[in-house]
């Protein structure tokens, strides 16, 4: 029960800003000409009618279908490749590392049009974006991650006469996790952005497009309602992975605790 209240003085604490920035958010649209902020009292309004309309909805897993497709993709290539370099192939990993480094530098933003030439303006353009932006993420972190274990740990488990298929699986990839999840959260906040992006330079579906379509027609309270849709999907995707995160390293947190 201590608990309970423990949780709930810690929510409604957090929930004190949010609510100031609303009320001065009510009472600043009010001071300012009108057409150029609305307030938050029309926004949810026209959040409300999009909901209702399947509208929002239905944009929004569009973009988070895209978004899967490329995470996905990313991950099938990152982690074996990840864990190849980062393994029984370091030798590898010194010629190609230098050359992954330059990918990963090169601004995904800035690209955008490189991909638009090559996929045109569709989805499988939109799921290379969120590919390219997500795979070196997911790559130097399980590469780090592989690296990491302790060489003791590997010698005992070949003494035992362990193949390298159990080295790999009882040994490397649980202690690889906790530098896996780092590059996923990594990833995740990147494939969000970089979706909405992309599809705010050229599509006809997606969050994206529905954002610049009521900016297009000067639908104020919509388009400051899309923003504050988007921030707070990116905050429970971020969320999500951090319970995920924790459900899948406890023993990691058990190993600290004792």
């Amino acid at each position: 029960m201590s608990s309970f209240w423990s949780n709930a003085r810690k929510i409604g604490y957090g929930s004190i800003p949010i609510i100031l920035f609303f009320i001065f958010w009510e009472i600043g649209a009010g001071q300012v000409p009108e057409g150029v902020i609305s307030p938050p009292s029309e926004v949810l309004q026209s959040l409300w009618a999009a909901a209702a309309s399947e509208m929002l909805f239905k944009q929004t897993a569009i973009s988070l279908g895209r978004v899967g497709m490329g995470f996905a993709l990313s991950i099938v290539v990152a982690l074996p490749l990840g864990f190849i370099l980062g393994t029984f192939f370091q030798s590898a990993e010194k010629v190609l590392l230098p050359f992954f480094r330059m990918c990963e530098k090169l601004n995904p933003f800035a690209i955008i049009p490189i991909f638009m030439i090559f996929f045109g303006i569709g989805t499988a353009e939109k799921v290379a974006i969120v590919f390219w932006a997500t795979l070196w993420p997911l790559l130097f972190n399980t590469v780090a991650g592989a690296r990491a274990v302790e060489y003791p740990l590997i010698r005992a488990a070949r003494s035992m006469g362990a193949t390298r298929r159990e080295l790999f699986l009882k040994v490397i990839l649980p202690f690889s996790l906790p530098n896996i999840f780092i590059g996923v959260e990594i990833a995740a906040q990147l494939s969000f952005f970089m979706i909405i992006a992309s599809e705010v330079i050229g599509a006809s579906t997606g969050l994206g497009w529905y954002y610049i379509s009521a900016t297009t027609k000067y639908q104020l309270p919509l388009m400051y309602g899309i923003v504050l849709y988007i921030t707070v999907l990116s905050i429970l995707i971020n969320l999500l992975f951090g319970r995920l995160k924790k459900r899948f390293l406890v023993w990691k947190e058990a190993v600290h605790i004792h």
